[in-house]
């Protein structure tokens, strides 16, 4: 998927809201009503745009948003992640997420297992959706990997010189520390997001 100009992202967003209010694909003139656009050909030519870079679809005369981004899809959860004693990852897409503002291309989402985190609300059972990314500040919330097994866990990243920690938030459990050069550990991303479905 190619990268979007401004104006490209800002015409995706209102179609995909658009979408999620009104249950539609907007029209032509709801599009450029909307943009200051006078002319259909304008629009067609933003759309045909789009669809050259992956982002929508075209279906006979009609476009589509592509399948990574329709809302009937949504963030995968693929698999579990503790917040205990770490656990083996299972990256199985168990369910669904709907799409919105915390998605991006490679946003995932794990369920949590264990009460290490507690002290923060997060509870066994709640979903962390996680950004990728290996750039973190100091305290972050992340997903890491860790081990031979490489197991994963949630916790606030902490950075020495030498040391990499990962704290949790119940004093029952110690912080894991790891050499900054150990090659069992890896970040899987900075968690955005923690859901919980009551």
């Amino acid at each position: 998927m190619r990268a979007l100009t401004h104006r490209q992202r800002e015409i995706l967003d209102y179609i995909l809201r658009s979408i999620a209010q009104d249950g539609r694909f907007p029209s032509y003139r709801e599009i450029g009503a909307h943009f200051g656009l006078t002319s259909p050909a304008t629009v067609s030519q933003h759309l045909e745009a789009l669809a050259a870079k992956g982002v929508l679809t075209r279906q006979g005369r009609y476009f589509a948003p592509a399948e990574s981004l329709r809302f009937d899809q949504g963030i995968p959860i693929v698999g579990r992640v503790a917040a205990g004693s770490p656990i083996t990852a299972v990256e199985n897409i168990e369910d669904h997420i709907r799409w919105d503002r915390l998605g991006g291309e490679g946003t995932f989402a794990v369920r949590v297992v264990g009460d290490s985190m507690i002290d923060e609300g997060i509870r066994e059972g709640d979903v962390a959706v996680v950004r990728p990314t290996d750039q973190v500040a100091q305290g972050e919330l992340v997903v890491a990997y860790v081990g031979d097994e490489q197991e994963a866990t949630v916790k606030r990243y902490h950075r020495q010189r030498d040391w990499i920690e990962l704290h949790s938030s119940n004093p029952r459990y110690a912080p894991m520390r790891f050499p900054s050069d150990d090659r069992n550990f890896r970040l899987a991303g900075k968690v955005l997001a923690i859901l919980r479905r009551y």
